[in-house]
């Protein structure tokens, strides 16, 4: 998911520690997003019963790290009630980390299973035609056919049942 808070939030971030020291801040924002799966966690982050301080220092127990800039980071989205905003930042921060490393996910849309082999082929069929290191994400899609997608780069190709068969139908009438 992409929001515009937590791309500015995550530009702070980086601006503020620096790219040497992102590896422990993406440890910290992940051990914090995983625990946004359990649903009291997130009672608790997003009840404006609980007091800011009691949410802080309840954030700030579950961190293993030292730094101080990473610690005022989450005071800070703690004071703007942004504390939800975690999980959408540790995205930004790992898709940041990819991109300054030529990394690009690559999203396979399909209707139906795709072997571990096409997937490869694709893969380094792909990144050869890119110039680019690509990682492999499967989702499913309703409509029948492929959907080629490469977040960070804009890239996208698809291939859908309904698409070619109306194109073949006009290609067949514009013919006679």
């Amino acid at each position: 998911m992409f929001s515009m808070v937590s791309r500015k939030y995550t530009k702070a971030l980086v601006d503020s520690i620096g790219f040497q020291n992102i590896k422990e801040a993406m440890n910290t924002l992940k051990t914090l997003s995983s625990c946004f799966n359990d649903e009291k966690f997130k009672y608790i982050i997003s009840s404006p019963t609980i007091k800011k301080e009691k949410k802080e220092s309840f954030i700030i127990s579950l961190i293993d790290t030292e730094d101080k800039k990473i610690i005022n980071f989450i005071k800070l989205l703690n004071c703007k009630n942004r504390l939800n905003e975690i999980p959408f930042i540790y995205n930004e921060l790992q898709k940041y980390v990819n991109i300054n490393n030529n990394e690009y996910e690559l999203v396979i849309y399909s209707s139906f299973d795709i072997d571990t082999n096409d997937q490869e082929y694709i893969k380094n069929e792909l990144s050869k035609r890119l110039g680019v290191s690509l990682y492999v994400t499967k989702k499913h899609m309703e409509m029948e056919g492929v959907r080629l997608f490469v977040d960070g780069i804009s890239v996208e190709t698809s291939f859908l049942k309904n698409g070619f068969s109306n194109s073949l139908k006009n290609y067949i009438l514009k013919a006679f």
